[in-house]
């Protein structure tokens, strides 16, 4: 073990879901709308070597997870949090050549509280499942969009609902899928995208954000080891 390891090595041993306890979960926790991607559906295609996972967790704050109404319409909800989506682009091209050499399909999968931003993103950049079941990769997109992977039922959080127990297994199971993805754009004032992408053990910069920051991902990742010394006290 070593800095680039330890705690995730730890976390993965005491917290971390063993995947065949996390396959009986699965299927019974089922997707309510038609929008968004079931869990299951989300976990074959993270696991897939198909794909380049992206994953972006943005913490809009508890209140989004009681209200009822949103007084943004969905282009004001993406424009407030665009950083997140121009970040996820910028990485992409980036790493364009290396997919390419790879043959893998960039796809960002979104986690927030708020499931109007997961509605809107889906709305806009939905991820097909046609390419998913595509045998030879064969998928139809378009450089300038995004692949979402995103559910679009609403959070359970332990504060606010009486069933403790799923909510924790909700939790759990998201914080899993997110330490599956390659790389990680979290929300600099969240603990839980944080606490993901460090024990996700992956040997990439993790990106770090606030909500109506220069929509650029130049100079702004955190190496892994800076990462658990800042946000776990290692």
């Amino acid at each position: 073990m070593n800095t680039e390891n330890i705690f995730g090595c730890l976390y993965n041993s005491l917290f971390t879901y063993r995947l065949s306890a996390l396959i009986k979960r699965v299927p019974l926790i089922s997707s309510q709308n038609q929008l968004g991607h079931s869990f299951q559906q989300i976990l074959q295609i993270l696991l897939s070597p198909k794909f380049f996972p992206i994953g972006i967790q943005i913490r809009a704050g508890d209140g989004t997870m009681i209200q009822t109404k949103n007084s943004l319409n969905e282009k004001e909800i993406l424009e407030k949090f665009d950083n997140f989506f121009i970040c996820s682009q910028q990485i992409i091209n980036r790493n364009k050549k290396l997919l390419y050499e790879l043959n893998q399909i960039p796809i960002i999968f979104l986690l927030s509280d708020d499931i109007q931003i997961r509605q809107a993103a889906l709305k806009r950049w939905k991820f097909s499942l046609e390419c998913f079941q595509s045998l030879e990769n064969k998928c139809q997109t378009n450089n300038s969009d995004l692949n979402i992977l995103a559910n679009s039922n609403p959070v359970f959080h332990i504060r606010y609902t009486t069933n403790h127990i799923l909510a924790f297994q909700l939790g759990i199971f998201d914080s899993f899928l997110f330490s599956l993805c390659e790389q990680h754009l979290i929300t600099t004032s969240s603990g839980f995208g944080r606490l993901a992408a460090f024990v996700s053990l992956k040997q990439q910069n993790i990106y770090s954000l606030f909500h109506h920051e220069q929509p650029s991902c130049q100079n702004q990742s955190v190496p892994l080891a800076i990462a658990g010394y800042y946000w776990s006290g290692i």
